[in-house]
């Protein structure tokens, strides 16, 4: 329709239109119905070309030959634009992005055109976008669509949809009877599950909205436990909710074109409307649109421990040796023992010191270095703190505690209380450090709660609190977001807007963040303010959400820029493994003398992103592909060295949406290589799932020694002069015949060369020309007419 905006010679070279991702040459196509009627003659010599003259602009850069264009497209180019997952695809095809804090990559003009052209003619397909996708293999015809350019020849595309169905089984395991589930499964209280060889056991179901998980419990009281652990599972049944349906690609055929008989006349007339010429011609395609559906069916599997047996209860615990006399400035350690003669009965599991201030704990010390809540680590004993000693027992095979079990520390009697089959015993020993006369500066700065996963659209607030006990050493003075923008000129980040939780911060003419906005980086910062006489150490540390932050010291406290940072992005609904990281194109083993290079990438649409290729040598010399780290390297690899290994390595992110895991294979260069995690990946320790990677991998090799080169011998200083020997006849030279270059036809042409106006000649083929104008005949000869006029047209 919007072909009256430009005059005839545009609308002639806009006869070209995206139909399913394959650009269709409207002068070819008419060639190409007179081509298959004469398939015979194309079968007895393929390779022959027709070729005619290029026009005067391109005659400068070589001859070109038309190459003969098939009608028949095996695969539709549209399958490489289609969605990777979800359900059926969209009409509107896009480019896929990928979701991470990386520069974006600029998409040609002529892949945008592309990919708008393949909308469309897949709206034209289906007829309407928000119609269902029908569930089985259904012929949908689509009707005839018009090439744009207003030539008179159609598309008549018949749509076919093929499904393929994989059946996934998973299983819910109720250990003890319990079993926790994402999502809202609270439907199910009061519902039986049905076990082999068990029967029907009561479900009841607990939602909780803050985690978003059910928790199932089975009624296993009656239940009689045996010697061994035992396994029952229900039957498989499908959770329809699950089923997922994947779009896989596309395949475009070519049928036939209508009508079928040879143009006869002026192939010009092939361009006239309907009361001008003997018919509008009309190409039949089929396309067959794949998709792969899966079914998940799910079991449940109680698992009923063994039966406990029988042990012998202790009677009595004791504890000695505890230290309870510690200096200032000197950290905990663990000094508490058990008896020789109950070493085999119990031992003790760890010793605890709690820092208390206001009746709470706000830091912790455990002799065991595990994990026991979000405390703040004890590193020495401060002045005027006072600190509660516990501790924990735990009894061994064979032998158990009770409620009745009397436990002395240090010969004195003390409470104690069962933790499973742990004894505690709390708050054995209060002490209270002496008071130092100078004021101790602080060594720990804490601010929590900070909230760094807005949505787009929400507007910045103020959310960052310090813990309740150092509430009376500092406070929040101002929380900061900047958005960021990339400056050209000097590849740096630059703040292009604000927002301050405190006013008065704002400049005039600054700029102020209203709200976040989706695909935009913002940076958090934020300022304490000391209260009273407070200051801070020298080796002070600083910790935002739990993570150490940079921090540089004001007139009246600390400020932490880039304390934190987001990309305002749309929620994750659903996280997704990694099961294989494929790195092509690495460069694994060189010469002794060679330089490190480092040409290492991953396929189009791979969720493995790299960050840097870094080699480590036996010697401790190692290199990096980035220089951020390269720059800091002491030991560094110029060039390697015989006699020493050398180890590969590669740094890695996932894209938005995916994680590693431990499980995750890696491929370089086709081969599947062993690896081992390094200490700087991100690993979340519940889950396990890996957010960073740095691996070093098994591939290593050992440069030898370049080998000394054999001494070249001395030339003769008055060589004998020989006689020259002359040929009978010299071999006539002829200079070499100039190829004619054709153009290769490919799935999608973005542009056709025109031919130059004259006479058509073929291009030099030998005998075999004879055998080729022999099998086309007159009415192959007349269809080439058809091809040559359009292009013709198309230059008028």
């Amino acid at each position: 329709m919007y072909g009256n905006h430009f005059d005839k010679q545009t609308q002639r070279e806009r006869t070209c239109s995206l139909v399913h991702g394959t650009w269709r040459c409207v002068g070819a196509k008419i060639a190409c119905a007179g081509a298959c009627a004469l398939m015979v003659g194309q079968l007895l010599l393929p390779s022959v070309a027709l070729a005619t003259e290029c026009d005067d602009s391109v005659a400068a850069m070589g001859e070109v030959a038309a190459a003969p264009v098939t009608p028949t497209v095996a695969e539709d180019t549209a399958a490489t634009t289609a969605p990777a997952a979800s359900t059926a695809p969209a009409t509107d095809a896009a480019p896929t992005v990928q979701a991470t804090v990386e520069p974006q990559q600029t998409i040609p003009a002529d892949a945008a055109n592309e990919s708008s052209g393949s909308a469309l003619a897949g709206q034209n397909a289906s007829g309407d976008d928000t119609a269902a996708m029908p569930a089985s293999n259904a012929i949908m015809p689509c009707g005839v669509t018009d090439v744009v350019g207003g030539s008179g020849v159609r598309v008549n595309i018949t749509v076919r949809n093929n499904y393929t169905d994989i059946k996934k089984e998973e299983t819910i395991e109720y250990v003890k009877g319990v079993a926790l589930v994402d999502g809202d499964q609270s439907a199910l209280d009061g519902s039986a599950l049905t076990f082999i060889g068990l029967g029907d056991l009561s479900v009841h179901a607990a939602y909780d909205s803050a985690s978003n998980k059910t928790t199932l419990t089975l009624d296993i009281s009656k239940i009689q436990r045996q010697k061994e652990e035992q396994k029952y599972f229900t039957e498989y049944k499908e959770n329809k909710s699950k089923m997922t349906t994947t779009y896989d690609g596309s395949k475009l055929t070519y049928t036939g074109t209508e009508p079928g008989n040879i143009i006869i006349g002026d192939p010009d007339d092939a361009f006239k409307g309907d009361t001008e010429a003997t018919g509008k011609p009309t190409i039949n395609e089929i396309r067959d649109d794949y998709y792969t559906r899966t079914h998940v069916y799910e079991r449940a599997c109680l698992v009923i421990p063994a039966a406990e047996s029988e042990s012998e209860s202790i009677s009595f615990a004791n504890v000695q040796n505890t230290n309870f006399n510690w200096q200032l400035d000197t950290g905990p350690q663990a000094t508490a023992g058990v008896p020789n003669y109950d070493a085999d009965k119990y031992e003790i599991a760890y010793e605890c010191w709690q820092e208390f201030e206001n009746n709470e704990p706000v830091a912790a010390w455990y002799s065991d270095n595990g994990s026991h809540g979000s405390l703040p680590t004890i590193t020495k004993f401060k002045s005027g703190k006072e600190y509660v000693y516990s501790l924990m027992l735990k009894p061994k095979d064979g032998y158990s505690f009770s409620d009745e079990t009397v436990v002395t520390v240090n010969g004195e009697t003390v409470k104690s209380s069962l933790s499973g089959e742990f004894l505690y015993v709390p708050a054995i020993k209060t002490i209270t450090m002496p008071a130092s006369s100078e004021n101790e500066a602080l060594e720990n700065l804490n601010v929590n709660d900070v909230k760094t996963d807005y949505a787009p659209g929400e507007a910045p607030r103020a959310t960052a609190t310090v813990p309740a006990a150092d509430a009376d050493k500092y406070e929040i003075a101002y929380e900061c977001w900047e958005e960021m923008e990339l400056d050209m000129e000097s590849g740096e980040s630059v703040p292009v807007a604000f927002w301050y939780s405190d006013p008065a911060k704002y400049a005039p003419g600054m700029k102020k963040i209203d709200h976040f906005e989706e695909g935009k980086f913002y940076m958090y910062s934020v300022e304490l303010r000391l209260k009273g006489d407070n200051t801070v150490g020298n080796d002070c540390m600083m910790y935002v959400n739990g993570h150490w932050a940079h921090h540089i010291k004001t007139v009246n406290g600390v400020f932490a820029p880039n304390a934190d940072n987001m990309l305002c992005e749309q929620p994750i609904d659903e996280w997704r493994a990694i099961d294989v990281i494929e790195i092509n194109g690495a460069t694994t083993t060189f010469k002794a003398g060679d330089k490190p290079v480092f040409t290492a990438n991953v396929p189009t649409g791979s969720n493995s992103l790299p960050q840097c290729e870094f080699w480590t040598g036996s010697d401790g010399s190692e290199v990096n592909s980035q220089k951020f780290w390269d720059q800091n390297i002491t030991n560094h690899i110029d060039a390697f060295k015989p006699g020493v290994a050398y180890r590969y390595g590669i740094y890695l992110k996932p894209a938005r949406g995916f994680y590693f895991t431990p499980d995750t294979k890696l491929v370089i260069n086709g081969q599947e290589c062993g690896y081992q995690v390094g200490e700087a990946s991100v690993v979340d320790p519940e889950s396990g799932w890996i957010y960073t990677l740095w691996l070093n991998t098994d591939l290593t090799f050992t440069p030898e020694a370049t080998p000394t080169p054999d001494p070249q011998p001395t030339p003769d200083p008055k060589p004998t002069p020989q006689p020259e020997v002359k040929p009978e006849t010299k071999p006539e030279v002829k200079p070499a015949a100039k190829p004619a270059t054709t153009t290769a036809t490919t799935k999608t042409v973005e542009k056709t060369t025109q031919a130059k106006k004259g006479d058509a000649v073929l291009a030099t083929t030998g005998d075999t020309t004879a055998m080729t104008v022999a099998a086309l005949g007159v009415a192959g000869a007349t269809v080439a007419a058809a091809g040559l006029a359009a292009t013709k047209r198309r230059k008028h």
